[in-house]
């Protein structure tokens, strides 16, 4: 099921771009830590691409080149640290729609704001395969604007803090933003 952001217009994408590029100019941008070198380097380019004509699909589609990954990972299960291959498939798809909704509600939240809008309401925008727990919770919920503008990436990056709110809540969260409806 394709994805369905109910704002993704010229206006909103505006706002994405212009939000990205506050990031990548921070000195400290987010890097997925599965991306090689190369990856790494070119990533930038294609999220710019994938915001200003793009969608989840077709970054997923310019991902899939395995020079752009590392090929292990590590990875924690019950306090015992392993590695493994990364699947290409699997890892373009979730970086893909992962990153495009967080630039999406980035983008579409600071709109809102400009706008004098003070609420918005999560949603889910695509039916994920598996449904992690902190996600669900949300949906439906009614949320201040710039508590979710305050939130971008809070979870995970650059410093990991629980108590924030943030939308996507994490990896693999399917659930976006809207105006109240």
């Amino acid at each position: 099921m394709k994805a369905n952001f109910e704002e993704l217009n010229e206006v909103t994408r505006k706002f994405m771009l212009e939000e990205f590029e506050l990031e990548q100019r921070s000195g400290i941008p987010y890097i997925s830590p599965r991306l090689s070198d190369t990856g790494r380097i070119i990533f930038p380019e294609l999220m710019r691409k994938s915001i200003t004509s793009g969608d989840p699909e077709s970054l997923e589609i310019s991902l899939k080149h395995q020079e752009y990954w590392n090929e292990k990972e590590e990875y924690t299960r019950n306090g015992i640290t392993r590695e493994r291959k990364i699947n290409l498939n699997q890892v373009a798809e979730q970086l893909a729609f992962s990153e495009f909704n967080t630039w999406y509600v980035r983008g579409l939240v600071k709109r809102l704001i400009g706008e004098g809008i003070e609420k918005c309401q999560i949603y889910r925008v695509k039916d994920a395969k598996w449904e992690p727990s902190e996600c669900s919770k949300h949906e439906g919920q009614i949320v201040d604007t710039k508590v979710i503008y305050k939130g971008h990436r809070a979870k995970y990056w650059p410093v990991i803090n629980e108590s924030v709110f943030s939308i996507p809540a994490q990896a693999g969260c399917h659930h976006s933003i809207r105006r109240v409806r």
